[in-house]
C-alpha cells in the first residue's frame, strides 16, 4: 500500500475519452489496454507500462471522514483511508487518534492465521523522510486491552535492512538469544496453573510475544533467499534530492525483498512529499502549494502538485516493476500481489470527495483488471448540518467497500470494515441510512 499526502490536482489525474459522459452522476467505465500514451492523464502517465493489471477508482468518497467529529481535514481523510472508521479522540487541536485497527493489520491478523511459520514481521511499516513520528499517524495496532495503538513506521532503509536480515552467522549471542527464548517458554509452562485468570490472560499475552521474537529469531536465521544489496548512506539528515534517490529505491528493494523471501505479506510506505526542488518549486509544499491549488489554480501552482502526482506514481510503478522481476511458482511475485495507492484529501483543500484511488492487481487476484472505473455522484453527504463543504448536495461512492473487497481477497470473511454505516443528507433535507458494508461488485468485472 502506497500512501502520499494532500491528494492530487484532480484534472490532472482523472482521465476522460471524447464519448465519456458528462454528467457527474453517472457511473461508466472504459479498458486501459488499448488506449495509447499519450490517453493517459500526467499523472496517471508513468503507470502506462501496467496498464493491463491496472484499476482506476475515479469517483470514491471518503464518507467516514466527512462526518468524524476528530481532528482536522488531513487528521479525518487518515482515519477513514486507514481504518475506515471515525476516531476515537482529537489531540494537539488538530491531530486524531485511531479507534480501530488500520487495514494492513487486518490483513496481517488474515495472513498469520493462514500461516503459522509467519511472524510478526508478516506486515512492514516504512517510510522514507526523516521525521519523529509525532503528527498524524498512518498504522495502528491493537493493545493487550483492545484499543487502538500506534504503530511506529521505519524510515532507515539500514534499520530496515538490520530487521529483516539479521547477521547471525556464527554469533554466539543470536544462538544464546535462542536458548533463552526457549528457556522462557518453559517457565511459562510451569507459572500458568498457578495464577489466577486475570495473571493467566496477562501472561498469556506476554507469552505470545516472545512465541512471536522466538519465531521471528528462527525464522530469519534460515533464510534462504538473497537478501538485497544495500550501499550506506553518509549525507546527513536533511530531507534532500539526494536522499530521496537515496531512499525511496533502497526501501523498495526491502519490500521487494521481504514479498519475495516470503516474510512479509503486506507492507505500507508513508511517501511523503519529495524535496520541493524536484517538483519544480520553492518554500514548503503543504501550505504554498497544497492548500493553493484549487480548480482553475495558476498554472505554477497546479504544475507543482501534478509534479508530487507524477513522483507518486513513479514510486508504485518501480514496485511493480520490481515485483515482476521476481520469479515464483507459476508466475511473479507480482502475479499474487495487490498494489495499493492512496491519499487522506482528495485535494489539498481538504476536501474528501473524488479521491485519488488506484490499484495494480496481479493475475491471480479475483479482480478484473486493465480498466477505469467512474463512480457517479450520486451519495447523500454525510455531514454535519451547516457544514458547506460540499454544496452541490451528493458525493460519490463509499470507499469502505473496496477494503472489504481486498481483504476478503486476501481471505478475509469479514463483510464490513471500519463502520458500518453512515447517515447522509439529500439535497431538500431528506435523511438516509448509507451502508458501508460489503464487497464494491464493480472490481470483478
Amino acid at each position: 500500500m502506497f500512501f502520499h499526502e494532500h491528494g492530487v490536482y484532480y484534472d490532472s489525474w482523472k482521465m476522460r475519452l471524447p464519448n465519456s459522459p458528462m454528467s457527474e452522476q453517472l457511473d461508466f467505465e472504459f479498458g486501459l489496454n488499448s488506449l495509447a500514451p499519450d490517453e493517459f492523464s500526467p499523472i496517471l502517465a508513468p503507470l502506462y507500462d501496467h496498464r493491463s493489471e491496472m484499476i482506476v477508482l475515479d469517483g470514491l468518497a471518503y464518507l467516514t471522514a466527512m462526518s468524524d467529529p476528530f481532528g482536522d481535514g488531513h487528521a479525518k481523510g487518515w482515519m477513514t483511508a486507514m481504518t475506515g472508521n471515525w476516531a476515537r479522540e482529537t489531540y494537539d487541536d488538530v491531530k486524531s487518534h485511531a479507534l480501530t485497527p488500520s487495514f494492513d493489520q487486518i490483513i496481517k491478523q488474515i495472513v498469520r492465521a493462514q500461516d503459522s511459520s509467519l511472524t510478526d514481521l508478516a506486515s512492514l511499516e516504512y517510510g522514507i523522510r526523516p521525521w519523529d513520528g509525532t503528527f498524524h499517524h498512518m498504522n495502528y495496532g491493537l493493545d493487550p486491552n483492545g484499543d487502538a495503538v500506534k504503530i511506529p513506521h521505519v524510515v532507515d532503509p539500514a534499520a530496515a535492512f538490520a530487521t529483516l536480515f539479521p547477521d547471525t552467522e556464527g554469533d554466539p549471542v543470536a544462538a544464546a538469544r535462542t536458548k533463552v527464548l526457549e528457556r522462557a517458554a518453559a517457565q511459562y509452562e510451569q507459572l500458568m496453573p498457578k495464577l489466577s485468570t486475570e495473571d493467566r490472560n496477562k501472561l498469556e499475552q506476554h507469552r505470545a510475544l516472545i512465541h512471536d521474537l522466538e519465531q521471528r529469531v528462527e525464522a530469519l536465521q534460515n533464510l534462504e533467499c538473497g537478501e538485497p544489496v544495500l550501499e550506506p548512506w553518509n549525507g546527513g539528515w536533511e530531507w534532500t534530492p539526494e536522499m530521496y534517490e537515496y531512499r525511496l529505491p533502497a526501501m523498495l528493494d526491502l519490500a521487494s525483498a521481504a514479498l519475495s523471501c516470503r516474510i512479509s505479506r503486506v507492507v505500507t510506505f508513508q511517501t511523503d512529499v519529495p524535496p520541493i526542488t524536484m517538483l519544480g518549486g520553492q518554500g514548503d509544499y503543504h501550505h504554498d502549494f497544497a492548500h493553493q491549488s484549487p480548480p482553475g489554480s495558476p498554472q505554477d501552482k497546479v504544475d507543482v502538485v501534478t509534479a508530487q502526482g507524477v513522483a507518486h506514481a513513479n514510486q508504485v510503478a518501480l514496485m511493480a516493476e520490481r515485483l515482476k522481476a521476481i520469479p515464483e511458482e507459476g508466475g511473479t511475485v507480482f502475479d499474487n500481489t495487490i498494489i495499493l495507492w492512496i491519499s487522506e484529501l482528495a485535494t489539498g483543500g481538504h476536501t474528501h470527495d473524488q479521491v485519488p484511488v488506484v490499484m495494480l492487481a496481479g493475475k491471480n487476484t479475483p479482480f478484473a483488471a486493465g480498466r477505469y472505473l467512474r463512480f457517479g455522484r450520486t451519495t447523500p453527504v454525510p455531514v454535519p448540518e451547516g457544514q458547506t463543504w460540499y454544496p452541490e448536495g451528493l458525493v460519490g461512492q463509499p470507499y469502505n467497500p473496496l477494503l472489504v473487497s481486498i481483504i476478503q481477497a486476501m481471505g478475509g470473511e469479514q463483510n464490513y470494515f471500519g463502520r458500518k454505516s453512515i447517515t447522509g443528507t439529500f439535497p431538500g433535507g431528506d435523511k438516509v441510512e448509507i451502508g458501508l458494508t460489503g464487497t464494491m461488485p464493480r472490481l470483478y468485472g
